[in-house]
């Protein structure tokens, strides 16, 4: 019986995708109003996130059966921080920070392992996002529309980042540099 290992990196990148740009635009929808809170959409993109950090789970399962170790780490980790965020919206934003210094970390060791740049820049992002949400969820600091703007920006980039590293991956017809 052959044995087909599929590498689990396109799916990976089009959850990745899905979700950064879930809070991308719910960082702009918090920015334009916070109309987000009424409709309670903050929790329901923390659901989404924990449905989408439990299939991370099963994807680094299948990045650790393909022999991939950055990758297995990094969905790993992808997991816990999507599913810390289901907790997080009622947790210390000292959290978020933790996850952003992480993903920079991520993003580093990308750099020096060699990964492609855009990688690399999608890691930054995100770390980028995940800071801007500690900044506007920490009740204390006042400029908080500024950080729903920041963080609804960095989770789009990140989500475009993602989504093109996807499709070129997936139907390589496009360059990743």
């Amino acid at each position: 019986m052959s044995e087909n290992r599929i590498d689990p990196t396109v799916a990976g990148l089009f959850l990745v995708a899905f979700i950064t740009l879930v809070f991308g635009f719910l960082g702009i929808q918090f920015f334009q109003g916070g109309s987000a809170m009424d409709w309670g959409l903050h929790h329901v993109a923390a659901d989404l996130a924990l449905v989408v950090g439990a299939i991370f789970v099963v994807l680094t399962v299948s990045a650790i059966r393909f022999g991939n170790a950055f990758a297995a780490s990094l969905f790993g980790f992808v997991a816990v921080s999507l599913i810390a965020v289901q907790y997080g919206f009622l947790a210390s934003p000292f959290m978020f920070y933790l996850l952003a210094i992480v993903y920079i970390v991520f993003a580093l060791v990308a750099l020096l392992i060699g990964a492609p740049k855009l990688l690399v820049i999608l890691l930054f992002f995100v770390g980028l996002l995940y800071f801007f949400v500690g900044l506007f969820s920490n009740a204390g600091i006042a400029d908080g529309d500024t950080y729903a703007l920041l963080f609804g920006i960095f989770g789009i980039l990140a989500g475009v980042v993602a989504l093109y590293m996807a499709f070129a991956l997936s139907t390589q017809k496009l360059p990743v540099f």
